[in-house]
């Protein structure tokens, strides 16, 4: 457990006196034709594209759309199209879709030429499709390459994945003082993950010296950006009073929000202070809906708590039946609770078998899209 510091006056000014200060951005990284021929990892790009292109599964690829000057009927025919949104409107949105479509192979061979021209995004497309190993071989080294030239010209997302790769020593040395500054910089164009990276690399003081205040400074900034991490354990400080004046209220609201945007940790930790009031009215119904949403998503504690409120009919109808099934399926995950034991053996075997069946049936975390949208419109109201 990390100790605490002393109440600060305010997270909100702890935000504003800690934003970091950066360097004037570097200059533009457009490759020259001298210089893509030079850079061994453009020359490797290269290679990796044509291994990819004649390797013997090429299923993930789509034919490059060429665009002909001598064909203005189906020029005409394209920009309606893509005025009507039905065909992005560059070859690096092309890239984009592509990749988002699970076309991989083809987005690198779109991005490649975009890459090599200085086009920052497709750099960074190229460094995550190299690094995830998605289409081409993994390479995190030849990735690193990319990301670099893209942060160069303050790619905020380049930046953040550069300071990821330091962080873990994938493709570099392992350096969490130069993944700080990437974060940093990261952060100060509006990355909302790389000012959460950088709160925790201040909580463990990795490449920094550890400051409690300027973590939670820095996770609240990311909170406020939408990072579903970063809300969670600023939930968790505020519980603790680490780096912030210990607050249930705050504590609930963060994990409120997170919880709200599918953070299944956050659910858990939310539902319990509903249950118990703690940080807001005790509300025990709103508490069994949030640990059902977490059970769906297979979650074994939540599937052990939601049991034992089935079977006392604590801010849920009572369903002895429905409660010995959550307890079975999170038994089997190896979590145990005493009183469901005793319980189970209270109950009418016809229950128990139809429980077990039910039981043995589970999918293992499927969660359809309508009942995610069922629980979360329950909520809101």
């Amino acid at each position: 457990m990390l100790k605490k510091s002393p109440p600060p006056v305010s997270i909100a000014l702890a935000a504003k006196a800690f934003a970091a200060v950066f360097a004037a951005g570097m200059p533009s990284a457009a490759l020259s034709q001298t210089t893509a021929e030079t850079i061994p990892f453009v020359q490797t790009a290269e290679a990796t594209l044509k291994a990819a292109q004649t390797s013997e599964a090429p299923a993930d690829t789509l034919p490059i759309p060429q665009q002909s000057d001598a064909d203005p009927i189906g020029e005409r025919i394209r920009q309606t199209l893509q005025d009507s949104g039905e065909v992005p409107p560059s070859q690096i949105d092309q890239a984009y879709s592509a990749f988002q479509r699970g076309y991989f192979l083809t987005a690198f061979a779109m991005g490649l030429d975009q890459a090599k021209a200085g086009n920052s995004i497709a750099q960074t497309l190229l460094g995550e499709l190299l690094v995830r190993g998605l289409g081409v071989k993994q390479d995190y080294e030849e990735a690193a390459g990319w990301y670099e030239l893209a942060a160069a010209q303050g790619n905020a997302e380049a930046l953040y994945a550069l300071g990821r790769l330091h962080t873990e020593g994938n493709g570099m040395a392992k350096d969490p003082a130069k993944a700080a500054e990437l974060f940093r910089r990261a952060g100060d164009l509006g990355q909302a993950t790389a000012l959460r990276e950088l709160g925790y690399l201040y909580l463990r003081g990795e490449g920094v010296e550890k400051d409690e205040f300027r973590a939670a400074a820095y996770l609240t900034r990311a909170a406020y950006g939408g990072d579903s991490d970063a809300r969670f354990t600023l939930g968790g400080l505020f519980v603790e009073g680490i780096g912030v004046s210990q607050d249930d209220v705050q504590a609930a609201r963060w994990f409120g929000e997170a919880a709200r945007s599918g953070h299944v940790p956050a659910q858990i930790e939310y539902a319990i202070m509903l249950f118990n009031g703690r940080g807001g009215p005790k509300d025990e119904p709103r508490a069994a809906g949030w640990f059902r949403q977490a059970a769906l998503t297979d979650n074994p504690v939540a599937q052990r708590r939601y049991s034992r409120l089935l079977a006392e009919g604590r801010g849920v109808e009572k369903n002895p039946e429905e409660a010995a099934r959550w307890y079975l399926i999170a038994r089997r995950r190896g979590l145990h609770d005493k009183f469901m034991d005793s319980w189970l053996l209270t109950q009418d075997a016809d229950i128990l078998r139809r429980a077990e069946q039910r039981a043995n049936a589970w999918p293992g975390g499927f969660l359809s899209a309508i009942e995610r949208s069922k629980t979360a419109v329950q909520e809101q109201n």
